[in-house]
Order: structure tokens, then C-alpha cells, then sequence
């Protein structure tokens, strides 16, 4: 899963954030509520009759 930093938008992976404690790199900041998960975008079927 692809988390990316509120503050600077830098995008890492989960193992990467659990190595450095949970501290981005370009930005400097040190805290868990700066995280928000990125998800894949969904692809809509539409079905016509």
C-alpha cells in the first residue's frame, strides 16, 4: 500500500515508513497524522441495456 506525506506529497511504501519510523525523508517531519493512503483509482463499468 502507497501512503503519501500531507506536508511535501512524497509517496513511499508502508515497509519504508515502519524503517524510518514513520519520519519523511524530504520533509523532516516525525509524526503518524501526516500519512494519508493512496488508493488506486477505480475503473466504473457501466453496463447499457
Amino acid at each position: 500500500m502507497t501512503y503519501a506525506c500531507f506536508e511535501c506529497g512524497s509517496e513511499v511504501e508502508y515497509d519504508y515508513l515502519i524503517k524510518h519510523k514513520l519520519k519523511c525523508t524530504k520533509c523532516k517531519e516525525k509524526r503518524s497524522n501526516i500519512w494519508v493512503k493512496k488508493r488506486p483509482p477505480v475503473t466504473k463499468t457501466v453496463i447499457a441495456r
